[in-house]
């Protein structure tokens, strides 16, 4: 036998510093990355010292003992870089933030950190004790820090839960030209996630200009890296995706700051991404001021040689013994720093010692706790609303749901470049998968990305990119597979306004198909609506009609939260008339009544609307039909819906879906508490049945609602009605 070599396109290396290379590390340089190391290592010290008199609620992951890595690439970086990072992050937001504000020619040393530094670490310092001063309001606490004029994006409690999102970051900067950088902060135990592989794959695919840097601490909480994965050379992972990366001593700053420089230098040259693997150690277990060697996953010897290592070790004997800066600018930029530290912390807290508690006046008030969960709709200032019945029917023509789907997005992509489509296939076959891009392949053919089968990345990667401003639409071919992007999803896109109260928005757009009975079995059948509902931080809206698509496809597009817009299969080929310039939008929460009438209330969604006409012209039931169109749960519109109890008496919440992925449940309750008065009878519900549709056509048309479903349940409610009427004829008789 014989095997050839493939070759091998990325190089994975490791950066030894010769003597030579200090000449490069000017004193300006040293300061600056001795001030972040420091500034890193004391407001570490004091979060810990906070958090053994139970200051910190929650956990604080220490990075004691790791600075050198954030430090040194930070400094080595233009201060408009952008980063984020993971729980563990306390030391790469210190660097950030100090970075960001370290002006040209400043000498800490002589003149002490300025007045905004020792600002914005208060102000940090206020975030991770959950204070209202705090970043973002106390809400993000340990884990979850943003403060974007400073370039620090938001770090994440979910492991590798940000590396798709800083994709995003870095595709935006790319379209816009800005050559800024973005670095992506992770540890080891991210390298074994999915949502890694998927964003570096993203990275090398779309060539971003964005450096993973992973902080190879040797431990997943007390997991090793021997014992978490067969192959512990991790530079093999960047190189599979094609990645260049480079394995440097964490210990030693200055050699993180050469493999940085080296690292920018690529990104430039080559417009690629880049990785660095720093060796570092966290000197105490993961979430306490207590070595890990307590818990017994590693020993005191091995954590003795660690410290014998510390970067501030190094920093003090190379910088003195090199001549580059003396012993006493080092205990003065120590001193500095040192002080705003103590400051911040004195700024939170009252009393000594054991007494030591936080001022009460610094909490954020109660009622505050659902602020921002969604935008406050501003952004709807001066939007043209409309309906059907306010156009002439010169100004309108037929168009049917898949041609107003392609035409509104066009028309939208004309008037903003800020416009992205991600999915797979969008740019191919003339118009995707199912012609949803028809017509827009030529005119927006950088602005429609084909993305790889990794939903969980590229749906990442759109959060990313809303959070810095494009307004990305993301294409699911069946509404399903969501689940697989679950976490970037719900767990981020979902959440991120609220967790950062306010100062962050998410304007992605997230098309889902439900094929409907098209013989696709039950993973690519699901009705969304129910899973995304129990999120407030997502708006979810479904068109039944090619009318209201445009209208709320407009408002989609033009919303500063998420919105889930839900597509039908079933209803691609019908036609309505639309209005030919598409331009005017249906107000988010607004349900529309198809259908008036007095005996019975169905609030139907999607392809169930016309079902519920079709059904009361056949058997002549007065039916109030009100199309829902909004399904999130705080959009409801309530108001027309109570306005229709209150003149039939009765409603049935009619869905297609399966019962156990139904909404109506949480909109029967609702009703119930609000307007239990007015009903004659129980809220009623159409579903499905338990099971998912399969492929069988008899299993699956057994497992959605249909019109027998629907004749059977008006039929009951009526029946139910007259007798109830009957009997109190009876009763008043008899009286």
């Amino acid at each position: 036998m014989l095997f050839e070599d493939i070759g091998q396109g990325a190089q994975a290396r490791t950066l030894v510093v010769e003597d030579s290379d200090w000449a490069q590390l000017t004193r300006a340089d040293a300061m600056r990355l001795t001030t972040l190391f420091l500034a890193a290592r004391r407001f570490e010290e004091k979060i810990l010292q906070l958090d053994k008199l139970n200051l910190v609620h929650g956990p604080a992951h220490s990075s004691i003992g790791q600075e050198g890595g954030a430090a040194g690439c930070i400094a080595a970086l233009p201060i408009g870089t952008l980063m984020n990072g993971t729980h563990r992050a306390h030391h790469q937001c210190v660097a950030k933030a100090i970075n960001a504000l370290y002006d040209e020619g400043m000498d800490p040393a002589a003149s002490g950190l300025s007045l905004r530094m020792r600002q914005e670490m208060q102000g940090l310092m206020h975030e991770i004790l959950g204070l209202k001063d705090g970043w973002t309001g106390g809400r993000g606490g340990s884990m979850h820090l943003r403060r974007a004029e400073l370039g620090i994006m938001g770090t994440n409690a979910i492991v590798a839960g940000g590396i798709p999102i800083a994709c995003g970051h870095a595709f935006a900067e790319k379209q816009r030209a800005s050559g800024k950088l973005m670095v992506t902060f992770f540890g080891d135990g991210a390298v074994h996630q999915g949502a890694t592989h998927e964003a570096m794959n993203l990275a090398a695919l779309y060539g971003l200009p964005m450096i993973f840097f992973l902080e190879n601490n040797k431990y997943a909480v007390s997991m090793s890296v021997e014992q978490s994965t067969f192959q512990t050379e991790l530079l093999t992972r960047p190189q599979a995706h094609g990645i260049e990366a480079v394995k440097v001593d964490g210990m030693n700053p200055f050699a993180v700051w050469l493999a940085t420089r080296w690292a920018q230098a690529h990104i430039e040259r080559e417009g690629r991404p880049a990785f660095i693997l720093a060796e570092v150690y966290r000197y105490y277990h993961q979430s306490s001021s207590i070595p890990g060697s307590a818990f017994g996953y590693r020993t005191r010897e091995e954590e003795n040689a660690w410290k014998a290592r510390d970067p501030w070790l190094f920093l003090q004997r190379e910088l003195t013994a090199r001549g580059i800066l003396d012993a006493d600018a080092l205990a003065a930029i120590d001193a500095t720093v040192t002080d705003a530290v103590e400051a911040a912390a004195a700024s939170c807290v009252e009393g000594t010692g054991s007494a030591t508690r936080i001022r009460a006046e610094l909490w954020p008030a109660a009622s505050s706790v659902d602020d921002h969960l969604t935008s406050d709709m501003r952004e709807f200032d001066g939007a043209r609303f409309a309906e059907a019945e306010d156009f002439h029917p010169d100004d309108m023509e037929s168009l049917s749901y898949i041609e107003a789907m392609a035409r509104t997005m066009g028309a939208r992509m004309a008037e903003d470049e800020r416009i992205y489509v991600f999915g797979e296939d969008v740019a191919n076959m003339g118009g995707g998968t199912v012609g949803a891009t028809r017509g827009l392949t030529q005119t927006y053919a950088d602005r429609l990305v084909n993305t790889p089968i990794t939903e969980n990345g590229f749906c990442g990667l759109a959060t990313g990119a809303a959070l810095s401003g494009l307004r990305p639409v993301v294409e699911l071919m069946y509404s399903d597979f969501f689940l697989v992007a679950g976490d970037q999803l719900l767990n981020q896109a979902g959440k991120i306004r609220h967790l950062f109260n306010g100062t962050a928005s998410v304007p992605l757009v997230l098309r889902t198909r439900i094929p409907g009975a098209e013989g696709y079995g039950s993973q690519h059948s699901m009705d969304p609506a129910g899973v995304f509902a129990l999120f407030p931080g997502w708006r979810i809206v479904a068109p039944s009609n090619a009318f209201d698509y445009v209208g709320l496809m407009n408002s989609a597009l033009r919303c500063q939260d998420p919105v889930l817009v839900i597509e039908p299969q079933e209803l691609h080929k019908h036609k309505t008339l639309v209005p030919k310039d598409l331009d005017y939008c249906i107000p988010i929460g607004r349900a529309k009544r198809v259908s008036e009438g007095d005996q019975i209330t169905l609030l139907a969604t999607l392809s169930m609307v016309d079902r519920c006409r079709q059904i009361a012209l056949e058997t002549g039931v007065r039916a109030d039909i009100i199309d829902l169109r909004t399904l999130s749960q705080r959009d409801i519109d309530y108001d027309t819906i109570g306005r229709s109890v209150m003149k039939t008496g009765r409603v049935a919440i009619v869905e297609q879906t399966t019962r156990g992925a139904s909404l109506g449940a949480l909109i029967a309750d609702e009703i119930q508490r609000r307007y239990f008065d007015y009903l004659d009878q129980p809220v009623q519900r159409v579903t499905g049945r338990w099971a998912p549709p399969t492929v069988s056509q008899a299993l699956e048309r057994a497992a959605l609602a249909d019109e027998d479903d629907l004749r059977t349940l008006i039929a009951g409610m009526l029946r139910d009605s007259a007798l109830d009427h009957s009997q109190g004829n009876v009763h008043a008789l008899r009286a």
